[in-house]
C-alpha cells in the first residue's frame, strides 16, 4: 500500500505543532499603550494608521476617531513606528506605559514604510521585506477609471500588463507570459484566484472591484519557498477593506466608449460592541471587445480559421452562429461576516458568486466563455495563528465555453479545494521570528471527454506541502531570512524542494539593501498533462493536442495520406495501387481516354503493386513525460528615500531556468512525395499490355506519361513548384477514433535558459500628494533560438520566448490629494520582440508607445468623479502576435460614500 499525504493527516500534524508553539509563546510581560494619531496640519484624526513595534510583526491600527491601543510584550525601552499613506514615518521610543500618547503625523512621502503581508506571509514593512515590493493604495485605484482593477498595475516597474481585451489580459512579473497560462500567483484576501490545474485566470470572473479594495500588494520574484509550486514570477495580492475599519455605503457608476457601463456597491457595518462586522459588495460591467480586423493579414487568418457555427460536442446541436461574439459582461457579489472577540483575533466567513462572459485566447486559439464561479472561504487570524479553507467551482457546462477553430464546445467543470494553516512566533526577545505552515490543494475535473479525453478518469490534480521560515536578527541593522518548502505533486509522483535565503541590511529606516536567492518550482498544469482534444479543423486534417502525462513516441511510423481513397499506409510514403485507381477515376471523369480503354485500365488496377517513399518535413518529435521545472534566481536590491523627496528602487537579478514547459508545437512530421510521379509512371509502364494499348495507338510509355502528369499535379503546387503535403505521421498516442487525420501537437520541456534582469524605479515627491516617476525594466534576453528540448543528447531543438519585451520604459506624473483636483499622465514604451505562443500566436510584435491620461475631482462631501483615457493618441498595438489591436478607450466614473 502506498503512503499518501491526506488533508486529515496534515491537519493533525499542524494542530500538534500549533499547540506546542502556543505553549512556547506564553508568559511574557505586557505594557499597555493608549494613544491618538493626528494630522498635525489639519488637526484631524487619522483612521487606519499602522502602529507597529519596531523589529517585530506586532501592531495595531488607529480607529475611526484616531485612537489606538497597543499591547507591548517586549522589554522596555522599545521603539514603535507609525505609518500612513501620504505621511512621513513617525518613530517613538516607549519607556513606560501611557494612556495619552499623541502621535502627530507630518504630510509627506511614504516610501517603503507601508505594512505588507504578502512577501513573507506575515506583517512587515515593504522596506524591510526580503523581496522587491510595490503597493497600490485605494486612492490611486479610485483615480484610475479602468474596466478592471488589474489594469491599474500597468505603470509599475518590473511588471507588464498584456491587455488582450477590454476586460481581459495577463499580468507578467519576472516570468514568461503565455496566451493562456500565468506564472504569477494572484490572490484576493489570501484566496488563490489561479486555478492550479489550468494555470489560468479569467479577470472577468474575479469578484474584486476597486470600491472594496484597500490596496494591491505586488511581490516581484519567485515565491515557491512559502507559497508552493507555480509561483515562479511573483505575487499579486488584492486586499479588501475590513468592515471593522470602514463602515457605511459606497456606490460607483461609470460609462465610456466601446459601450462600457459599470456599477458597483459596497455596504459594511458592525455591531454596537464592535465584535461583529459584515460587508456586502456587488458589481456589474459591460463592454464591447476590440474587433478582429479582417483587413489585417494576421488577424484575417484567425477569422478564416473559425468554423461557421459552434455545435455541442455531446449532442451535435447548434450552440451559436454568432462568430465571433464581441459582447463582454461580468458580474459578481460577495458577502462577508466577521467576528472579532478581541484585538488579536478575527474569524471571517466569505461567500460569493461571479460570472464572466467574453472572448478568450488560449495557446490553442480563440474561443468564448460564459462560466459562473461560486466560492466560499473561512479563515481565522489569532495572534500568530493563521488558518483558512476555501472552495470554488468552475461551473462550465455544455455550451458555456467553446473554441472557434474547432466549432466544438469544451466542458470545464472544476472543483478547487485548498486549505492552509500557519503559525508565526518569536523567540529570545524577538531575535528569532519563525513561521511553520502547511498547504493542501486539490483540483478535480470533469470535461466529459471534451478536453481531457482518455485521461478523464485520471485527472485529479493534487499538491500538498509543508514549509518553514526563520528570520534571525543578526544585529540592529542586519536580518537573515531562510525558508524551505517540500511539496508532493501527486499527478507526476514527484517531490520538490524550494529553498529561500535572504540578507536584509537596514542602512537606516529609509534605506535598505537586499541579497537573496530563491528557488521556485513550476508544475505542468492539468491542461499540460491531460489535454487530449482537437484544436482546429483544417479541412483535410485536425490539429490535435496531446498532454504530457504520457510520452510521445513514433515507434511504428505509418503514413496517413490526405489523398482521397488512399488511407493509411505502412512506412513513410504511399501505396501506389490506390493512387493508380484515383488517377484512373479522374481520367474517366474528364473523358480524356475512350471508355473501353478506361475499363481496361481499371481492370488491371490490382496489378499496380508498388510503393512511393515519402520525405518528412521534420523529424518526429518524441518526448518523455513532462517534468517539474525550476527557476534559480539570484538578486541584489536597494530601496531608499533621499531627503524625503527622491525614492529610488534598484533590483538586479540573474535567473537560471530548467525544464520550462513550452507552448504546444508540432510533434507529427508531415509527408511530401517528390518522386510520386516517377514511381507511378514506372509501375504503370511495367504492368500494361502493349498489344491492348496498340489498338488505341498508344504505348505503355505514353499512358505512363499521362498517369505521371496527373500524379505530378497531385504532388506539386503548380504555382510555386513546391511539393504539396500529402500525408502525416501520427504519434503512437494519437486517438484512433478521429473523423479526420490528426496532426499531433504536444508540450515539451525546454532544457535550460538563463538571463539577467534589471528594474530601476525613480520617484520624486514635490509634496506628499504630487510626484513624478520614471521606471525601466530590462532583460538581457527574452528570445532563445535552437534551445534543446528534453533531456538526452541529440534532442531536437526549438525557438523559445519569454513572450515579453526586452526593454520597458514608463514615465508619469501623479497628483493624489485627499480633496480637490487629482489626476495622472503616463507614457509606456516597450521595444519590438518575438512571440512564441502556440500555433496562432507565433511571430513578431511591434514596438509601441502608449499615452494614458486621468483627471478627476474629489469633493469634501465624499463625492469623487474621475475619467481615464487609455491609449490617448490611438497607438494601434498588440499584446502579442496575432492578438487584436488595442485602441483608445475613455471611461468616466463617479464614486460616492454615504
Amino acid at each position: 500500500m502506498k503512503n499518501r499525504i491526506t488533508p486529515v493527516l496534515l491537519t493533525k500534524l499542524l494542530s500538534l505543532i500549533v499547540l506546542f508553539l502556543c505553549c512556547l509563546s506564553t508568559g511574557r510581560a505586557q505594557t499597555l499603550i493608549r494613544g491618538m494619531v493626528m494630522d498635525n496640519i489639519n488637526n484631524i484624526p487619522i483612521v487606519g494608521a499602522s502602529i507597529e513595534i519596531t523589529g517585530t510583526e506586532s501592531g495595531t491600527q488607529s480607529e475611526k476617531d484616531g485612537s489606538f491601543v497597543l499591547n507591548i510584550q517586549e522589554k522596555l525601552p522599545t521603539k514603535i513606528a507609525v505609518t500612513y499613506m501620504g505621511y512621513e514615518l513617525k518613530e517613538i521610543m516607549i519607556t513606560e506605559a501611557t494612556d495619552n500618547l499623541l502621535v502627530s503625523m507630518v504630510p509627506g512621502a511614504l516610501v517603503g514604510q507601508e505594512v505588507v503581508v504578502s512577501a513573507s506571509r506575515k506583517r512587515e514593512k515593504a522596506q524591510e521585506a526580503p523581496s522587491a515590493m510595490d503597493v497600490i493604495e485605494f486612492d490611486e485605484l479610485k483615480a484610475d477609471a479602468v474596466v478592471n482593477p488589474f489594469l491599474s498595475l500597468r505603470n509599475k516597474v518590473g511588471l507588464d500588463i498584456s491587455q488582450t481585451g477590454v476586460n481581459n489580459g495577463h499580468i507578467t512579473l519576472r516570468g514568461r507570459s503565455a496566451a493562456f497560462q500565468t506564472e504569477t500567483f494572484v490572490m484576493a484576501d489570501y484566496r488563490n484566484l489561479i486555478l492550479p490545474g489550468l494555470g489560468t485566470i479569467s479577470y472577468g470572473q474575479i469578484p474584486v472591484d476597486p470600491i472594496d479594495l484597500e490596496k494591491i500588494e505586488i511581490v516581484k520574484g519567485p515565491g515557491s519557498a512559502l507559497y508552493g509550486p507555480g509561483v515562479e514570477a511573483g505575487i499579486i495580492h488584492f486586499i479588501s477593506k475590513s468592515p471593522f475599519d470602514q463602515q457605511g455605503t459606497s456606490v460607483s457608476i461609470g460609462a465610456g466608449t466601446r459601450n462600457t457601463l459599470q456599477a458597483s456597491l459596497r455596504h459594511a457595518g458592525m455591531s454596537a460592541n464592535e465584535k461583529f462586522g459584515y460587508k456586502l459588495t456587488t458589481y456589474y460591467r459591460k463592454s464591447r471587445d476590440w474587433e478582429i480586423d479582417s483587413t489585417d493579414a494576421v488577424e484575417a487568418a484567425h477569422l478564416a480559421s473559425f468554423q461557421p457555427r459552434v455545435v455541442s460536442s455531446l449532442t451535435g446541436e447548434v450552440i451559436t452562429d454568432v462568430i465571433p461574439d464581441y459582447n463582454v459582461e461580468s458580474a459578481g457579489f460577495t458577502g462577508t461576516l466577521a467576528f472579532r472577540p478581541n484585538k488579536e483575533t478575527t474569524i471571517t466567513a466569505v461567500g460569493g458568486w461571479s460570472i464572466g462572459k467574453s472572448l478568450f485566447r488560449t495557446a490553442q486559439g480563440e474561443g468564448y466563455l460564459r462560466i459562473p464561479r461560486p466560492f466560499g472561504q473561512f479563515r481565522i487570524q489569532s495572534g500568530g495563528l493563521f488558518a483558512q479553507a476555501f472552495w470554488s467551482y468552475q461551473a462550465g457546462g455544455d455550451g458555456t465555453a467553446f473554441l472557434y477553430p474547432t466549432g466544438l464546445t469544451t466542458i470545464t467543470k472544476s472543483h478547487q479545494v485548498e486549505g492552509q494553516v500557519q503559525y508565526n512566533f518569536t523567540l529570545e526577545d524577538e531575535k528569532y521570528n519563525l513561521i511553520v505552515g502547511s498547504d493542501y490543494r486539490l483540483n478535480t475535473f470533469d470535461s466529459e471527454g471534451t478536453i481531457h479525453g482518455r485521461w478523464e478518469d485520471q485527472d485529479d490534480y493534487t499538491i500538498a506541502g509543508v514549509y518553514g521560515q526563520a528570520e534571525v536578527k543578526l544585529n540592529k541593522v542586519m536580518d537573515l531570512v531562510g525558508a524551505a518548502r517540500v511539496d508532493r505533486f501527486v499527478a507526476l509522483k514527484e517531490t520538490s524542494f524550494s529553498p529561500r535565503l535572504g540578507l536584509v541590511y537596514k542602512i537606516s529606516p529609509k534605506h535598505t539593501m537586499r541579497l537573496t536567492f530563491n528557488r521556485a518550482i513550476g508544475t505542468p498544469t492539468a491542461l499540460n498533462l491531460f489535454a487530449d482534444l482537437p484544436l482546429a479543423n483544417r479541412g483535410a486534417f485536425l490539429l490535435h493536442l496531446l498532454g504530457g502525462a504520457d510520452e510521445v513516441t513514433f515507434d511504428q511510423p505509418s503514413t496517413t495520406s490526405f489523398i482521397p481513397g488512399v488511407g493509411q499506409n505502412r512506412g513513410i510514403g504511399t501505396e501506389l495501387q490506390p493512387v493508380y485507381n484515383l488517377v484512373t477515376a479522374q481520367l474517366a471523369q474528364l473523358g480524356a481516354l475512350p471508355d473501353d480503354l478506361i475499363q481496361y485500365l481499371a481492370s488491371v488496377g490490382e496489378q499496380m503493386d508498388g510503393f512511393s517513399p515519402g520525405v518528412l518535413t521534420q523529424e518526429p518529435l518524441t518526448r518523455e513525460r513532462l517534468k517539474l521545472s525550476s527557476s534559480n534566481m539570484y538578486e541584489i536590491g536597494y530601496k531608499g528615500l533621499f531627503e524625503d523627496k527622491l525614492g529610488v528602487g534598484i533590483d538586479f537579478y540573474f535567473n537560471n531556468r530548467k525544464n520550462v514547459v513550452s507552448a504546444p508545437f508540432q510533434a507529427s512530421p508531415l509527408v511530401v512525395q517528390p518522386t510520386l510521379a516517377n514511381d507511378l509512371s514506372g509501375v504503370v509502364m511495367s504492368n500494361l499490355d502493349p498489344e491492348v494499348l496498340a489498338q488505341y495507338n498508344l504505348s505503355p510509355e505514353a499512358v505512363a506519361g499521362i498517369y505521371g502528369n496527373v500524379a505530378q499535379a497531385i504532388a506539386f503546387n503548380s504555382d510555386t513548384g513546391q511539393p504539396n503535403v500529402l500525408g502525416l505521421i501520427r504519434a503512437d498516442q494519437t486517438p484512433t477514433n478521429s473523423p479526420l487525420p490528426t496532426v499531433d501537437l504536444a508540450y515539451y520541456n525546454i532544457r535550460e535558459i538563463s538571463y539577467f534582469g534589471l528594474d530601476v524605479a525613480l520617484k520624486y515627491y514635490f509634496t506628499g500628494d504630487f510626484s513624478v516617476y520614471g521606471n525601466l525594466s530590462w532583460l538581457s534576453q527574452s528570445y532563445f533560438e535552437d534551445v534543446p528540448v528534453g533531456g538526452g543528447d541529440g534532442s531536437p531543438t526549438t525557438d523559445f520566448s519569454l513572450n515579453v519585451p526586452d526593454t520597458k520604459v514608463k514615465f508619469g506624473v501623479e497628483l493624489y490629494p485627499e480633496y480637490g483636483l487629482n489626476g495622472f499622465a503616463m507614457l509606456r514604451y516597450q521595444n519590438a520582440w518575438n512571440s512564441v505562443n502556440g500555433v496562432p500566436w507565433t511571430g513578431p510584435v511591434d514596438a509601441f508607445l502608449v499615452t494614458d491620461l486621468g483627471l478627476g475631482y474629489t469633493f469634501d462631501n465624499n463625492l469623487s468623479i474621475n475619467g481615464t483615457i487609455t491609449n490617448l493618441l490611438q497607438e494601434e498595438y498588440r499584446a502579442f502576435y496575432g492578438a487584436p489591436k488595442i485602441g483608445r478607450q475613455f471611461i468616466a466614473k463617479m464614486y460616492y460614500q454615504f
